[in-house]
C-alpha cells in the first residue's frame, strides 16, 4: 500500500466517530467492543487500497462522514473528499474474518488508560456460549480464526483456569480453526496449559515502552514477569507465533520503542504498535499520573510503524503469519508488511 494511504489509515485510526448518514441502513450489523481501542462503541469496518479501520459509528457530531454514492461510499472529512472509494466489511465478533471474544471485561487491574473494566454489564462469557454465538452466524459468514481475551476477575489463576476451559471447549467444537489468545499469565504451566488446550498464537502485551511509565500506568502488573512469559511462550509455541502490543502516546521517546522492539524481536517476539485512544475519563486519570499525554500524530505512526517493520525484518520476523488477533485483523494499527 502507498505511504500516502498508510498516513490516511493512521489519521483515521487516530481520529473520532464517523458520522452516518440519516436513515441509512448498514450492510452488515454493527459491532459493540468491549475491548480495545473501541471499547464501549458502536462500529463499523471500513476498507480502502488493501487495508482497513475499525471506527466508532454516530448519527451526529464525529470526524469523518460516510457519504453514499451511486457506485459505493467515500468517507469526507471537513467536507472534503477524504478517501474517494470505501467498502463497509462484515464483523464477525469484534473483529473481521474471526470471532474475537472477550470472556469477561471486568478486571481487578485499574491500567490508566483502559477502558474495559468500567463498561456496564460485565459478565463472563462461557466457552459454550462462544460456541453457540459461532454456530448461530448467517450462513456464508467467513470465520478465520478464533481468539479469546479477558480481564483479571477475582485472581490471575481463577482467570486462566476460565480461559483454558473456554479454548479447550472451542477446540472441541472447532478443530480446525487457528485459536490465539491474549491472557495476563504469571506462570510457565499457564502458557503450557494453553496450549494443551489447543491454542496455536499467544500474545501477552509489554503495555509500555519504558518501566517507569509501566509501573505507574498498571499498577499491580509485573513488567519482569510478562518478559518472562513472552521468553517462554516463544519456546512453546514458536518464533513469531507470539506477539506484544506497546501502547504509543504515554510520554515515551521513538527511541524508546525502538528499544523495546529489539528486545522483543530478539527473543522472537512480534511487537505491535498501539496509538493511545482515550477516553476523557481515562485522560484524566492519565493526566493525573503521567501528565498530560504527549500522544502520537499520523506522521509519528508512520514512522514508528516503518521502525518497526526495518526491526522485524533485522530479526527474520513479519505480521503476515499470523491467523487470529490483532495482527490479522489489522484495523486499530498499522501493520508493517502489509500496510506498508
Amino acid at each position: 500500500m502507498e505511504e500516502g494511504l498508510a498516513r490516511k489509515k493512521a489519521e483515521l485510526i487516530l481520529g473520532g466517530d464517523v458520522r452516518i448518514p440519516d436513515g441509512f441502513r448498514m450492510p452488515f450489523r454493527i459491532s459493540r467492543s468491549t475491548a480495545g481501542p473501541g471499547a464501549g462503541k458502536r462500529g463499523a469496518v471500513f476498507a480502502f487500497g488493501g487495508t482497513r479501520v475499525k471506527k466508532g459509528i454516530v448519527a451526529s457530531g464525529g470526524d469523518f462522514e460516510l457519504v453514499v454514492k451511486e457506485d459505493g461510499y467515500s468517507l469526507n472529512r471537513g467536507g472534503r473528499i477524504f478517501i474517494d472509494d470505501v467498502t463497509i466489511e462484515p464483523v464477525i465478533f469484534h473483529a473481521p474474518g474471526q470471532a474475537f471474544f472477550n470472556m469477561d471485561n471486568r478486571c481487578i487491574f485499574r491500567c490508566i488508560y483502559c477502558r474495559s473494566p468500567n463498561l456496564e454489564n460485565g459478565s463472563r462469557v462461557s466457552g459454550e456460549m462462544m460456541v453457540s454465538m459461532i454456530r448461530g452466524l448467517p450462513e456464508g459468514a467467513e470465520i478465520g480464526g478464533i481468539a479469546v481475551t479477558s480481564g483479571v476477575v477475582g485472581n490471575i489463576g481463577e482467570t486462566v483456569r476460565d480461559m483454558v476451559e473456554c479454548v479447550s471447549v472451542l477446540h472441541r467444537e472447532f478443530p480446525d480453526l487457528p485459536i490465539g489468545v491474549e491472557p495476563y499469565v504469571n506462570e510457565k504451566s499457564q502458557i503450557d496449559a494453553f496450549s494443551d488446550a489447543g491454542v496455536s498464537e499467544m500474545k501477552i502485551n509489554v503495555e509500555t515502552a519504558r518501566r517507569d511509565i509501566f509501573d505507574l500506568a498498571c499498577p499491580g502488573l509485573d513488567r519482569d514477569a510478562l518478559l518472562e512469559m513472552l521468553e517462554y511462550s516463544v519456546s512453546v509455541f514458536g518464533r513469531g507465533k507470539v506477539a506484544s502490543n506497546i501502547i504509543v502516546g504515554l510520554g515515551e521517546t521513538d527511541e524508546d520503542v525502538e528499544t523495546v522492539m529489539e528486545k522483543l524481536c530478539a527473543i522472537g517476539v512480534v511487537p505491535g504498535l498501539r496509538p493511545l485512544k482515550a477516553g476523557s475519563e481515562e485522560l484524566v486519570r492519565i493526566s493525573e499520573t503521567l501528565g498530560t499525554p504527549a500522544g502520537a500524530d499520523a506522521d509519528r505512526i508512520v514512522r514508528l510503524a516503518k521502525i518497526q517493520k526495518r526491526v522485524l525484518a533485522e530479526h527474520g520476523l513479519g505480521t503476515s503469519q499470523f491467523r487470529t488477533m490483532c495482527f490479522a485483523c489489522g484495523c486499530c494499527d498499522l501493520v508493517p508488511f502489509k500496510d506498508l
